[in-house]
């Protein structure tokens, strides 16, 4: 009996010859494959793709949705060796349909070679609204078999597990085909188990966290249904860093711990690793830096017995981070000259990039503004190398910073906005949020407060729309400073309460004391000194309690400040 994988190559290479007979007689060749499995579809234009470029023949995928002048858009980009994958036809409906139709012979004067992958509903639209150039076909091949789980179990589960994209378009593709394939499979429990928890990971990717803790409860279920401890650890996990992305973080602290409590039953040392960093994340989220610490130890010592050198990098970066907090900075240098080191010895270039990003942010925290530009310029190169458009972004966004420092604030505001296009270019809406309060800091140093309120608002509603707690706070905060310096210092107290209370129900110790440090500069311009007084004292309890160094000396002098008028 002849195996349905021995079908389906059978009917890429019979479509692999006709091309390559095309391009050998200078002709055109016009194809429909006729699918019904959207990962079949995917898996076979792979297969094709392979055999097409071992012929020296280039492949250029064509969505018809953003293409509608299909004609066009051959004849402009068309070469002897290019083939044409044309996917997402419906969307082009009706304009596609007339402009084939229309523009027919222009494909058999170009000589070019396109397979359309259609659908059998698609397919009939075609042959009813545009006869003459379905006319013009040379053959229609069928892949309309489902996947056969047994079969393809290797291939569904590497495809399922994949998570790693560069642009968001990849991102939005593997998301259209996953979620596709997951009703395809709707009784194959393992791997939907494996597609709910890779579309978590990517929908977190995006900054769509309702979404990706949506899949991962669901993964959860499954996992916990079939007895798999590892993927219910690991599904756990990546609940925990959603509910921290929403700025949840107490709740993230919950899901981090179960993790790491099966992690350590079933004696996955890497795991275990894994799971103790994450708390030292989200303990530092909370302004605990301290106990963070203790949870980076921790995970740096499992990472070395196990001989796991990228993630011993990792935790070094996040000790470096840790101190730069306490405002040890040297210290924090040494950290990240370590990380360095490693992910140079290991060739992990993203490592490499993040480390020279965090050799910047120190040298900047010093006053070394120049050669934190210098380290910047060395991270950005590396992730444009790399194709790490979100490296990218935050890259840009630090010299964007740099700039600032140095005054020079038009040309902050350059990369701020070249950041801001590629967060939106990616999907990364909490990237996106970011750039939009870095450029309204550097349009109200410009004195165009106009335009810093209308980016704070902007962020404002992002960080509504994906759940941010934290950044809504950080974002108030922000517009309640501007309408302080506009002498609107009432309005800017409003904006300071409501961010006073997000930063209490979220447990974020750090934004709590910063808010009440600015709730003590309001009252005090309102001349209702024993107000601000209040409000110092409790900010500098709070930075006291979470040893944050910066606001301690903001409120002392502050406070010295008031009780010397005082006097």
């Amino acid at each position: 009996m002849i195996k349905t994988e021995e079908i389906l190559d059978k009917r890429v290479l019979r479509l692999n010859n006709y091309l390559n007979r095309a391009h050998k007689h200078n002709k055109a060749s016009i194809l429909f494959a006729l699918y019904l499995s959207e990962f079949l579809r995917s898996d076979m234009e792979r297969s094709l793709s392979a055999l097409l470029k071992e012929q020296g023949l280039q492949v250029a995928g064509v969505d018809a949705g953003e293409h509608k002048d299909l004609p066009a858009f051959f004849s402009s980009t068309n070469s002897d060796d290019t083939v044409f994958f044309v996917r997402n036809i419906a969307k082009g409906f009706p304009d596609a349909l007339q402009f084939l139709n229309f523009k027919r012979e222009n494909l058999v004067e170009d000589h070019v070679k396109v397979i359309f992958w259609v659908t059998e509903e698609e397919l009939s639209r075609i042959s009813r609204e545009a006869p003459d150039f379905f006319a013009f076909r040379n053959r229609v091949v069928e892949f309309m078999e489902l996947p056969q789980v047994g079969e393809l179990r290797p291939a569904l589960v590497e495809f399922a597990l994949e998570t790693e994209y560069k642009s968001l378009d990849e991102i939005m593709r593997s998301i259209e085909l996953k979620e596709k394939l997951l009703s395809e499979l709707s009784s194959e429990t393992e791997i939907s188990g494996y597609l709910l928890g890779s579309l978590g990971n990517l929908y977190f990717q995006i900054g769509l966290y309702a979404k990706s803790i949506d899949c991962n409860e669901k993964a959860l279920k499954i996992a916990r249904e079939m007895g798999n401890r590892q993927s219910e650890g690991a599904t756990l996990g990546n609940l925990g860093n959603a509910y921290r992305a929403l700025g949840q973080v107490e709740k993230a602290i919950e899901y981090h711990e179960d993790a790491l409590a099966i992690s350590r039953e079933i004696g996955d040392r890497r795991g275990e690793g894994t799971n103790l960093g994450n708390l030292g994340i989200a303990y530092s989220d909370l302004g605990r830096v301290e106990k963070a610490i203790g949870y980076y130890e921790d995970a740096l010592v499992i990472a070395r017995k196990i001989g796991d050198r990228r993630n011993e990098g990792i935790w070094l970066g996040s000790l470096g981070n840790a101190y730069s907090d306490l405002g040890q900075v040297d210290k924090a240098i040494g950290y990240y000259e370590d990380v360095l080191v490693i992910a140079r010895e290991i060739g992990d270039r993203r490592g490499e990039g993040s480390a020279l990003g965090s050799l910047g942010n120190a040298y900047s925290d010093l006053g070394q503004v120049d050669k934190a530009i210098e380290y910047y310029e060395d991270a950005l190169s590396i992730t444009r190398r790399i194709g790490d458009r979100r490296g990218e972004g935050n890259s840009l966004g630090s010299l964007g910073n740099a700039y600032s420092d140095l005054g020079q604030v038009d040309k902050a505001i350059e990369y701020y906005e070249d950041a801001l296009s590629i967060t939106r270019r990616i999907g990364d809406r909490r990237g996106e949020g970011n750039s939009l309060g870095n450029l309204g800091i550097a349009y109200r140093a410009l004195g165009q407060v106009k335009k810093a309120i209308e980016c704070y608002e902007d962020a404002l509603i992002i960080s509504r729309e994906i759940g941010d707690r934290r950044g809504e706070g950080s974002d108030l905060g922000n517009l309640g400073s501007v309408y302080h310096a506009l002498g609107q210092v009432e309005r800017a107290i409003e904006h300071y309460e409501d961010a006073l209370i997000i930063s209490r129900e979220i447990g974020d110790r750090r934004g709590e004391g910063t808010v009440l440090g600015n709730l003590g500069l309001a009252y005090h311009a309102l001349g209702k000194v024993e107000k601000a007084i209040e409000y110092y004292e409790d900010a500098l309890t709070i930075s006291r309690e979470i040893n944050y160094p910066g606001l301690i000396a903001f409120c002392e002098k502050n406070l010295e400040s008031l009780k010397n008028s005082g006097d």
